[in-house]
């Protein structure tokens, strides 16, 4: 009898499981189709934000080292000097956006930075 009773109440809940679904314990997962809500949750930039940040009226192309100096003052870096270049590849040091001294590397036929290793802070170096 108990046997009869427990998939009597099994079959109500699965018949009538869809028809009542914000009940507790109804079929619906709410959760699944989380998404948080708009405002100030979104993510911030990231650390790599002033080095990633396209410069303003410039688009994608070959580049000489005046055009790769002219593209690294754009996203903030100063104190730049092209120390050599190598086939399409142009090797420069500069301070970044954060006063840090770095060697940049930029691709030469694309004008994107390929690579890029901090060697000191201001004027130093390390």
């Amino acid at each position: 009898m108990a046997r009869a009773s427990t998939v009597l109440i099994v079959a109500m809940g699965l018949l009538l499981g869809p028809l009542v679904p914000d009940l507790p314990g109804g079929t619906a997962a709410h959760a699944q189709n989380y998404r948080p809500p708009p405002g100030p949750y979104a993510p911030g930039p990231g650390p790599y934000a002033p080095y990633d940040a396209a410069p303003r009226g410039r688009a994608g192309g070959p580049v000489d080292a005046d055009a790769a100096v002219r593209m690294l003052a754009g996203r903030g870096f100063s104190k730049i000097s092209v120390i050599r270049r190598r086939g399409a590849t142009i090797l420069l040091e500069a301070n970044g956006p954060r006063g840090e001294r770095v060697q940049v590397v930029v691709d030469g036929a694309s004008g994107a930075i390929s690579g890029m290793k901090v060697i000191g802070y201001g004027d130093k170096r390390y």
